[in-house]
C-alpha cells in the first residue's frame, strides 16, 4: 500500500473516530441536562392537596393532647368528638351530606365549609377545649351546623353572656335541622347535645 494513502486512511479514521466521540459526548450531555425549554418538575395538585392534608392532621395531633387519627381526613379529639380536615375547595353538595348519621356537626364557615367538628354523645362540649391545626381554639368559630342525630336529639349552641352571668341559647334544632349561616355567627362557646 502506498504510504501516502495509508496516512490519509489513518487520518480519515481518526477524524471519523473523533467526530463519533464528540457526537456521543454531545448526546450524553443533552440527555443528562434538562432543556431550558423543559418545564420544571412541579408537584401535582393531588400531591399538593395530600401534603396540605397531612400537615393539617399533624397540627391537630400536636395541638390536641390525646388525639388520634381515625380516618384519612379525620382525628378523634376526645370520646365522641371528631374533627374533619376538609380541603378548602371541597364542600358537600347540599351542605350536609358529609355529616354522618347519628352525629351533630358544626362547621368553621358558612354553607358547611371549612373544618368540621362532629359530636356523637349527649353532653356539653366547651369549644375552647378543641383546637384547629394552627393551634387556635374552636371558641367563637362556628358558622353553620347540621343535626344528623336520630330519635329526637337536639343540638344547641350557647354563648357566654357576661350581662346574664351565664350561657345563652344562640342556635340549635332537632334532628334534620340545618343552618347554612347561624344568626349568632362566630359566637358559640359551648355545644350541647341532648334528647
Amino acid at each position: 500500500m502506498n504510504p501516502l494513502k495509508l496516512l490519509s486512511s489513518l487520518s480519515t479514521r481518526r477524524t471519523s473516530l473523533a467526530l463519533a466521540l464528540v457526537a456521543t459526548s454531545v448526546l450524553t450531555t443533552a440527555l443528562a441536562t434538562p432543556s431550558a425549554a423543559a418545564p420544571a418538575d412541579s408537584a401535582s395538585p393531588a400531591r399538593t392537596a395530600d401534603t396540605r392534608l397531612e400537615r393539617q392532621i399533624e397540627g391537630l395531633l400536636q395541638h390536641n393532647e390525646g388525639a388520634e387519627r381515625v380516618g384519612k381526613d379525620r382525628v378523634r379529639l376526645a370520646p365522641g368528638v371528631e374533627m374533619t380536615v376538609v380541603p378548602s375547595t371541597r364542600a358537600a353538595a347540599d351542605g350536609t351530606g358529609d355529616c354522618r348519621t347519628g352525629y351533630a356537626c358544626v362547621w368553621q364557615h358558612r354553607d358547611a365549609t371549612g373544618y368540621r367538628l362532629d359530636f356523637y354523645y349527649y353532653g356539653s362540649y366547651t369549644l375552647s377545649n378543641y383546637t384547629m391545626p394552627d393551634g387556635s381554639s374552636w371558641q367563637d368559630k362556628v358558622s353553620s351546623y347540621y343535626n344528623a342525630q336520630t330519635g329526637g336529639a337536639w343540638i344547641v349552641g350557647r354563648n357566654w353572656d357576661s350581662d346574664l352571668g351565664g350561657l345563652e341559647w344562640i342556635f340549635g334544632g332537632p334532628g334534620g335541622r340545618y343552618e347554612a349561616l347561624v344568626s349568632a355567627n362566630d359566637q358559640a362557646d359551648v355545644i350541647e347535645l341532648y334528647a
